[in-house]
């Protein structure tokens, strides 16, 4: 790499650090001022300015941890979205992946930030070290690149783990529901049942047991059924546990019975996995045959062929 294409990526990386470095600057200022703000507000209304700082005397963190949840939020409120990470949906994107903690969403626009800042400066290192003929322009477009890449990792991964949740959900709701459905026939009531399948299924599926655990933890606490079913269909995302939701709602309401209507839905829920299994089983053909033309015919065409292509070329030399 030449002098020019070395210091022109080095220029890049310092124009996207020190851009970096102003917009954390920026969200720290506007973060502050909205906080005196609001602080000033609450002053107001309270109408005594003692209470409020002993309020905030309270409830100030460590100082061991103070720096490491202040420098976690300044990171994030980077990659933050406009409207907040509650206003956003991303608090229920994060149920729905598993991740429960109350500092999951610091950590996850903090990954963004951080990625988003170290993936396009190593990028330029590696590109500093090596000696190839890298262009100004290939330099800025691989950083440009990474930065990206490091930006939508997180998203990626979320989405990833949210669907292999879901998956795992899935394929085992029609046994967690035949489980149901022998519980209830013994004579178990339905909030019963939920807690002996519950322990019973953690094996074979947590996040499902996680789940109608969950559920169980929002009935005893004083929620109604209905409102515990519907907060599971809806971290779940699942079509299967919609289904199953509203069936147990509907039997609630109405008063039929909990076993016949189970059981219907367990046959519902077999038959719907029994074709998931048909597609994919159809689907193997053509996914196979991508890999065979381009791997596989070409190299049985050489092994063919080559021995023929050989002696016809010995024969025409001579």
């Amino acid at each position: 790499m030449n002098s020019a294409s070395l210091s022109g990526i080095v220029s890049v990386t310092l124009a996207f650090v020190t851009v970096f470095l102003l917009t954390i600057a920026l969200g720290e200022f506007f973060n502050g001022w909205r906080m005196k703000r609001i602080a000033a507000s609450k002053v107001f209304k309270v109408g005594s300015r003692q209470r409020v700082r002993k309020a905030v005397r309270l409830k100030t963190p460590s100082p061991d941890t103070s720096r490491v949840v202040t420098l976690l939020q300044s990171l994030s409120n980077v990659a933050l979205p406009a409207g907040g990470w509650e206003d956003d949906n991303a608090r229920l994107k994060f149920l729905r992946a598993g991740f429960r903690h109350k500092s999951a969403s610091k950590i996850y626009f903090s990954l963004k930030t951080i990625f988003s800042l170290t993936l396009p400066f190593f990028a330029a290192v590696t590109l500093s070290v090596i000696d190839t003929s890298f262009s100004f322009l290939s330099g800025a477009l691989i950083i440009l690149t990474c930065a990206v890449i490091g930006y939508y990792g997180p998203d990626l991964f979320l989405r990833w783990r949210t669907s292999r949740r879901q998956t795992e959900m899935r394929n085992v709701l029609p046994d967690l529901i035949d489980l149901l459905v022998i519980c209830t026939e013994a004579g178990l009531a339905l909030d019963l049942a939920i807690s002996r399948v519950t322990r019973e299924i953690q094996r074979s599926s947590p996040a499902l047991a996680e789940e109608f655990f969950l559920l169980t933890l929002e009935v005893r606490a004083g929620g109604s059924r209905e409102s515990a079913l519907r907060s599971l269909a809806q971290r779940a995302n699942v079509d299967e546990v919609s289904s199953l939701v509203s069936v147990l709602i509907q039997a609630d309401r109405f008063g039929t019975s909990i076993g016949d209507a189970l059981r219907v839905q367990s046959e519902v829920s077999r038959v719907r996995r029994m074709q998931r299994a048909e597609e994919m089983a159809s689907k193997i053909p053509v996914k196979m045959l991508i890999p065979l033309i381009l791997l596989i015919f070409p190299a049985l065409m050489m092994v063919l062929l080559g021995p023929a292509v050989l002696q016809i070329t010995r024969a025409f030399a001579d």
